[in-house]
């Protein structure tokens, strides 16, 4: 707001300063004129032209030094301004420059996403036993994924740095204490031998020289789905030439309705084909004619423990 009445008197100031030069020429033109006066011995209407030409200059003149006084930007614009074009296309180049470095630098150290696996190890535990029960358990899966993250992610290229800790520090006992306590609340509506999966996964996207972290996720370790339960569909035009490619749509919305029944995200992404019943079903596909809608079936039951879902297909009129 300040800034806008401080350009607003500026204006009316350079107006003003121009209209009162303007008055003041045309009343020297107009004396020039009726006293037909000369000037370095010129004719009178010479004269008159150039006091009109002197006062035109004059108001630009005085314009200009009107601007230059009462505003720091337009001195800048008058005077510094290639400077400051230069400087700015120097800023953008290496904002650009580092942007692009970052880019790379990242990418290039990146190791572990978050909620990855971090070892090949897992527990299925009862969160209605006791401490004294399920914590030497629990301590024995956060040792073993200690030394396999360890062993596999803080040697090499990998470039992480090594977990520090062992079950057995106070800190840790305390942390894992708290973490059966939410399990506890997690299941409290449940039956009370309710069987709980637990996983190790990287606890945040890890770049080279991070420390490793990781922390447990769990599931209740239920079926989430039965043999022979539709995961996905797709419909098909009998007479098309479809090749295992085709599935793919199959396979995706298979891995989100197993991974929102309750599988792990890791697993449910693991999906492998009953490759000779998909080639059977593609190969009827080509040969038939009509509505078609090929099915998409758990092979096995499936836990959150499975480690994958493996998939049958049948093909079904519509």
């Amino acid at each position: 707001m300040v800034g806008n009445l401080s350009g607003i008197g500026l204006v009316l100031a350079i107006t003003i300063v121009a209209g009162v030069i303007a008055y003041i020429g045309d009343r020297v033109g107009h004396q020039v004129g009726r006293k037909r006066l000369t000037l370095f011995g010129l004719r009178p209407k010479y004269t008159s032209t150039i006091v009109a030409v002197a006062t035109g200059m004059l108001i630009a003149l005085s314009v200009t030094l009107a601007a230059l006084v009462g505003s720091n930007y337009v001195r800048t614009a008058f005077f510094r301004l290639g400077q400051l074009n230069a400087r700015i296309n120097d800023l953008q180049a290496q904002a650009i420059a580092t942007q692009k470095q970052l880019k790379t630098t990242r990418s290039e150290a990146f190791v572990l996403p978050l909620g990855f696996p971090i070892a090949n190890v897992a527990a299925t535990i009862r969160p209605s036993q006791p401490d004294a029960v399920l914590l030497p358990e629990v301590s024995s899966l956060f040792d073993q994924t200690v030394q396999q993250a360890n062993r596999q992610f803080a040697t090499g290229a990998n470039g992480l740095k090594p977990y520090p800790k062992r079950a057995s520090d106070p800190a840790i006992q305390s942390g894992l204490r708290a973490e059966l306590n939410k399990i506890r609340a997690d299941v409290a509506g449940l039956p009370a031998d309710t069987p709980v999966f637990l996983l190790p996964v990287v606890g945040q996207n890890l770049f080279r020289g991070d420390t490793i972290s990781f922390a447990f996720a769990h599931y209740v370790d239920k079926r989430v789905a039965a043999a022979g339960d539709v995961l996905a569909s797709l419909d098909v035009q009998g007479g098309q030439s479809l090749n295992l490619g085709t599935l793919q749509t199959l396979s995706t919305q298979a891995s989100a309705e197993i991974r929102k029944r309750g599988m792990p995200a890791a697993f449910a992404a693991n999906i492998a084909l009953n490759g000779p019943q998909a080639q059977d079903v593609l190969s009827q596909v080509g040969r038939l004619r009509g509505r078609y809608r090929i099915l998409a079936k758990a092979s096995l039951d499936l836990y959150p423990h499975s480690g994958g879902v493996l998939l049958d297909f049948a093909l079904v009129p519509r």
